[in-house]
């Protein structure tokens, strides 16, 4: 675990779904790629779909999109909008038919949400995923439980890595900044947080590269989900 700076011991954590709390990634990069393949017959490698990840399904789609125009994988479409509804009508039926045989637990998270919970701290979910997903991913793995509040998809209108989510979920919760941590696994959610003006957390175990989350100025890069308690007992 490396720390940047000298910060308030937090007294709620917003996490990131995708990436921080399960493992979607293997879903992800299939439902990507099988959409890829169905529209436009190739599909890019993993850290180019991966590099989206964090953000809102639609805006990935759009950039994916217009990556594919710029660097002549395929041409320009006639219609970019109405392509973008068919591929995000692929993505998710894809992505539904595959998630629960795919989607998978990361070791120690039922672990520290539990220590988080004893030492009394308050927890929310901040996604950029539909709350309909969020919500089966955490039936899944029966982590319902742990929080206070979420914020998906359809509950605001900017996407991070704008701080709008994050900044909706401490009015929700009536929390300050100051001892609020938000804990994701993108730089889209590292960005973010500090937009938000609090504390940051890279998760590590996720699927971006270590480098990236720490060129994105976290005030912590945790490397496993026990990190977390040296976050909350050395201040």
């Amino acid at each position: 675990m490396t720390r940047e700076n000298s910060i308030q011991r937090p007294e709620t954590i917003l996490f990131d779904f995708d990436g921080t709390l399960v493992n979607t990634t293997p879903l992800i990069l299939r439902s990507f790629h099988e959409t890829w393949q169905t529209h436009l017959g190739f599909s890019f490698a993993d850290e180019i779909y991966i590099a989206t990840f964090g953000t809102h399904l639609l805006n990935a789609l759009g950039d994916l999109l217009d990556l594919g125009v710029k660097t002549g994988r395929h041409p320009a479409v006639s219609d970019r909008e109405q392509l973008i509804v068919e591929m995000l009508n692929t993505y998710r039926r894809i992505n539904l038919y595959w998630h629960d045989s795919m989607v998978e637990p990361f070791p120690g998270i039922d672990q520290m949400l539990e220590l988080l919970r004893a030492r009394g701290l308050r927890m929310g979910i901040v996604s950029s995923k539909m709350r309909a997903g969020v919500e089966r991913g955490l039936r899944l793995f029966s982590l319902g439980g742990y929080f206070e509040d979420i914020i998906a998809a359809e509950d605001v209108s900017r996407h991070k890595p704008d701080p709008e989510p994050i900044c909706l979920a401490m009015e929700r919760l009536g929390v300050t900044t100051a001892k609020t941590l938000y804990l994701g696994d993108s730089v889209h959610d590292i960005h973010a947080g500090r937009a938000a003006l609090v504390q940051t957390a890279a998760a590590a175990w996720g699927p971006f590269p270590r480098q990236a989350l720490a060129e994105s100025g976290p005030d912590f890069i945790l490397d496993a989900p026990e990190d977390v308690e040296r976050i909350i007992d050395n201040q």
